[in-house]
């Protein structure tokens, strides 16, 4: 069984431990003459993920850019996410997610493993309210 420390190491191995960020806010498609809408996600993604491969061991899209797209927006993200694994690239997911009980549980079933829709391999997450909280993410 390969660990989240073996999938780490192999990703940055060949780099460093620069995480990409990927921000797609509205401001920035615009800025990079891309319309801002799920076309323009689209694009912004196509490039971002073509700059990393080959340069970074990681990226850290900012799903909360994806999520103003609404179920579109996700799938994109999903997409981005599935695309930046395939190409040995470990993937961050920058939600920043914090509850207790069902819901924190429910962010995990989401955003880890490979049976979860989106299969990263790390969240960010809001500890906030204790380690005991964050335990179903872990």
């Amino acid at each position: 069984m390969t660990t989240y420390y073996d999938r780490f190491t192999a990703a940055v191995a060949p780099y460093s431990n620069f995480c990409f960020g990927i921000d797609p806010a509205a401001h920035t498609l615009a800025a990079w003459g891309l319309p801002v809408t799920v076309e323009g996600l689209r694009q912004f993604c196509a490039i971002a993920l073509e700059a990393a491969i080959g340069s970074v061991g990681i990226i850290k899209p900012q799903v909360a850019f994806f999520e103003a797209f609404g179920p579109a927006g996700m799938a994109e993200l999903q997409s981005l996410c599935r695309a930046a694994k395939e190409a040995g690239i470990f993937v961050i997911a920058d939600a920043k997610r914090g509850d207790i009980g069902s819901s924190i549980d429910a962010y995990g079933q989401a955003w880890l493993g490979s049976a979860s829709p989106f299969d990263v391999d790390a969240v960010t997450a809001h500890a906030y309210l204790g380690i005991d909280a964050m335990m179903p993410l872990l």
